[in-house]
């Protein structure tokens, strides 16, 4: 069993603050090690999906946002192949 008192010591000690683990920022996205992490992941880096998936990352938070491998396989899940937005209604794609 693993327990982690990391925010019980920084909330005693008055030293909390948030923990970025596994937190990528938008503007590394392009660093070797970002990209190895990626490949790791199983994300091909070159594909469609990822390509429309960070397009709308880097849109909505102009770079200076964090995200996480999770995060961005869970945006891709929102692609088709081809690049083209699933819409969750009706299940098209090709439409926006």
């Amino acid at each position: 069993r693993i327990t982690d008192y990391g925010f019980l010591f920084q909330t005693t000690f008055g030293t909390s603050k948030t923990n970025l683990v596994n937190n990528i920022q938008l503007s590394q996205m392009n660093s070797s090690s970002v990209q190895k992490q990626l490949k790791a992941a199983g994300i091909d880096t070159n594909s469609k999906m990822y390509k429309a998936a960070l397009s709308e990352m880097m849109k909505n938070g102009n770079g200076a946002m964090f995200t996480n491998v999770q995060a961005i396989k869970n945006l891709m899940s929102q692609y088709d192949k081809n690049g083209d937005w699933i819409d969750p209604n009706t299940g098209l794609t090709g439409l926006a």
